[in-house]
C-alpha cells in the first residue's frame, strides 16, 4: 500500500496524458515573437511569451536534452480559433496532488470539479466537494472513469506524466491535456515557481506572482542565515527497501535544500538530478559516521527510535541513530507530497532548525522535525 500511495504522489495518475489542442510535439517557439510574458526566473519547464495579445506557454520535454518541446498553448480571452484555449478555464480535472495545493493558493478550487485517487487526497476542501457532489473522481488505479470524465466535460485536465506516456486515450482526445512537471525541477524555486503555470489558465497571474514572490522573499532570506557557515554537518537521506537504499542525486531537489540549509550533503558530488539505487554497504560504508539522516515515512505521529530500529536492526549501527539525530517528516500527517512543493521556504526552515537550532530559536517545524 506504501509503494502505491508514493507512486501516486510523484506521478498523480500518470496514465492520463497529453494531447492536441496546440501545436505538434517537437515543434520550436515562434522566433519572431520572443517578448517575455512573465519573469520566469527558477522553473526550468516551461516558458511564457505573447503574440499579437495571445499568450503562449510552452512545457519543454523533460527527458530530452535541451530545449525540446513538449507541448505548445495559445491561451486567448475571447473568440479562439482552431488549437487555441479561451481562457479563464470553468470547470477542470486535476489529477496531480501538488497542483491541486497551488490552485487552493489561488483561491481556485471552486473550479475543479475532476481529482485522481480521491483515497490519497487529504485536502478539506477537495472532501468536502466530494461529499457534496461538487467534484467527482475521475480516475483511479491507472483506469479511467470516461463516462464520468464525458458527463462532466471538463474544460481541460491537469496532469503529471512521466517519460514514456504522452498519449490521451482515444475517447477523450476532445479534451485538451495539460502537463504539469513541477516534480521535473531541481531548484525548491523552481517548483514553487509552477503556480504561475497554473495562474495563466484562470487569469490569476498577478496573484500568482504576489504568492511566489513572499515564497520566493523569505527562502532567500533564510539562504543568506547560512551562507557564511563554516560548520556543515553531514547528513545523507533514504531507508533500504526491498533490497535498495535510494539516494537522492547530487543535483538533486533535495541535495540543493541540504546545502542552502547549511549542511554537507554526502553525496553532493554525484551528477544525478535523480534519486540513484545503491545497495546497503555502499550507503552505510559512507553515511555511517554522518551527523544527520533524513526520512520520510508514515510512523505514528512522531516514531520512536525503537520504531525505526524495529524497522531494520542494521539502522542501529549508523551514528545519526545513536545520537538521536534523524530528521523525521511524516508525510500522511503532514501532507507532504500535496504542500511541500508550494513551501519550499518552510521545508528550507525546518531543515535548519534540525541543523543549526541557534539560527531560528523560536522556529517551530512544519514539515520535518528531529527525532528525540
Amino acid at each position: 500500500m506504501k509503494k502505491y500511495f508514493f507512486l501516486f504522489i510523484i506521478f498523480p495518475l500518470a496514465g492520463i496524458f497529453l494531447q492536441g489542442c496546440v501545436q505538434p510535439n517537437g515543434s520550436s517557439p515562434d522566433k519572431t515573437v520572443e517578448k517575455p510574458l512573465s519573469d520566469i526566473r527558477y522553473a526550468q519547464g516551461f516558458a511564457v511569451f505573447r503574440k499579437n495579445g495571445k499568450t503562449k506557454v510552452v512545457v519543454y520535454n523533460p527527458w530530452k536534452k535541451g530545449k525540446s518541446i513538449l507541448k505548445t498553448f495559445i491561451l486567448v480571452h475571447r473568440h479562439p480559433q482552431a488549437g487555441e484555449i479561451k481562457v479563464p478555464l470553468e470547470q477542470v480535472a486535476v489529477f496531480s496532488s501538488t497542483q491541486l495545493n497551488g490552485l487552493q493558493m489561488l483561491g481556485l478550487l471552486h473550479r475543479v470539479t475532476g481529482i485522481s485517487e480521491a483515497r490519497f487526497l487529504s485536502n478539506p476542501l477537495i472532501k468536502k466537494r466530494l461529499a457534496e457532489g461538487k467534484t467527482r473522481e475521475m480516475a483511479a488505479g491507472g483506469h479511467y472513469f470516461i463516462e464520468t470524465i464525458l458527463q462532466q466535460k471538463p474544460a481541460a485536465i491537469f496532469y503529471s506524466p512521466f517519460q514514456g506516456n504522452t498519449e490521451l486515450p482515444a475517447t477523450l482526445s476532445s479534451i485538451p491535456a495539460i502537463p504539469y512537471l513541477d516534480y521535473t525541477e531541481t531548484d525548491p524555486l523552481g517548483r514553487a515557481e509552477w503556480i504561475k503555470f497554473s495562474a495563466l489558465f484562470f487569469g490569476k497571474e498577478k496573484a500568482a506572482d504576489s504568492i511566489f514572490g513572499r515564497i520566493e522573499t523569505k527562502y532567500l532570506s533564510l539562504k543568506k542565515l547560512t551562507d557564511s557557515l563554516r560548520q556543515r554537518p553531514s547528513v545523507f537521506s533514504g531507508k533500504f527497501f526491498n533490497g535498495q537504499w535510494f539516494v537522492p542525486g547530487g543535483k538533486s531537489y533535495m541535495a540543493q535544500i541540504f546545502r542552502d540549509a547549511g549542511a554537507d550533503y554526502l553525496w553532493k558530488n554525484d551528477p544525478h538530478v535523480a534519486s540513484i539505487p545503491l545497495n546497503f554497504e555502499t550507503v552505510f560504508q559512507r553515511a555511517k559516521a554522518a551527523d544527520y539522516w533524513r526520512m520520510t515515512g508514515s510512523l505514528g505521529t512522531l516514531p520512536s527510535y525503537a520504531e525505526i530500529g524495529s524497522e531494520n536492526k542494521l539502522y542501529t549501527h549508523f551514528k545519526a541513530f545513536r545520537e538521536h539525530h534523524i530528521i523525521y517528516c511524516n508525510t500522511r500527517q503532514t501532507a507532504y507530497f500535496e504542500r511541500g512543493a508550494m513551501a519550499p521556504q518552510r521545508i528550507l526552515a525546518d531543515f535548519i532548525k534540525a541543523f543549526h537550532p541557534e539560527l531560528l530559536p523560536r522556529y517551530q517545524p512544519v514539515f520535518y522535525h528531529l527525532l528525540k
